[in-house]
């Protein structure tokens, strides 16, 4: 976080130093974010930017039907956070997204920024799980979901059904949304390009858990048509555009 930034308190306002976990006043913890505007550092839960003054996006919850929450069962509504809709469980603090939601999501960095400042963003990223594996099933279709190290590389595991969406547990997504916005997934990307003979496919049978065909192709092309204007991932472009020859 920006030494020079003025920042307060979410809960009680009074001034804080930029390296703060807790509030020296009332106490309550404090987890930086990015502003989903101009990605600075604010804290989790302050209503403004402290750099350029955007509000906050709250989630709200949406009139479409709850689903089951695949790891506690718990009635799991759905919240539109900005652009995205997702079903999150306010019990275990898990997501669900559908293809093409979370292939957006990945692509649109305004967007990765509103949901990892829900989420929260300097904490370390959930990591492989040395305890038992788990499985889940998929929350539509009740069908077992599918087990991806996201690019292979990341060490987050994700669980996937190939018709319908992701599964995230606490901190999965926002450590995916972190290893994209480090630039991991291009770099693989490149690695791919690079080496065809060992190429992994990241997004696609990797990530959604099955071919690129079908409503999984057309949340491909949903980030073809984001990447596309964005010269800096034109790597990723080919990449991608690959997946569908």
């Amino acid at each position: 976080m920006s030494a020079s930034a003025s920042l307060n308190c979410p809960n009680c306002g009074a001034p804080t130093s930029a390296d703060a976990t807790r509030c020296a006043y009332c106490g309550s913890g404090l987890t930086a974010a990015p502003c989903p505007s101009c990605l600075g550092s604010m804290w989790l839960g302050a209503e403004y930017c402290p750099h350029c003054g955007a509000r906050a996006i709250v989630p709200t919850e949406t009139s479409d039907p709850a689903l089951k929450c695949p790891g506690c069962n718990a009635d799991m509504p759905r919240v539109q956070l900005g652009a995205i809709a997702m079903h999150r469980c306010a019990s275990c603090d898990g997501a669900w997204l559908d293809p093409e939601t979370f292939v957006q999501l990945c692509a649109n960095q305004e967007e990765r920024g509103a949901v990892m400042a829900t989420f929260g963003a300097d904490v370390a990223a959930t990591r492989v799980s040395t305890g038992p594996v788990r499985y889940f099933r998929c929350p539509i279709c009740q069908k077992t979901m599918n087990r991806s190290n996201f690019g292979h590389t990341s060490g987050i595991v994700i669980d996937t059904c190939k018709g319908h969406g992701a599964w995230f547990e606490h901190d999965e997504l926002r450590g995916v949304l972190q290893f994209v916005a480090s630039g991991a997934l291009q770099h693989q990307a490149s690695f791919d390009a690079a080496h065809p003979d060992r190429a992994t496919v990241v997004l696609g049978a990797n990530i959604l858990g099955a071919p690129a065909t079908g409503a999984n192709a057309n949340a491909m092309r949903v980030m073809l048509d984001v990447m596309s204007n964005d010269s800096a991932s034109s790597l990723l472009h080919g990449f991608f555009t690959s997946l569908f020859g």
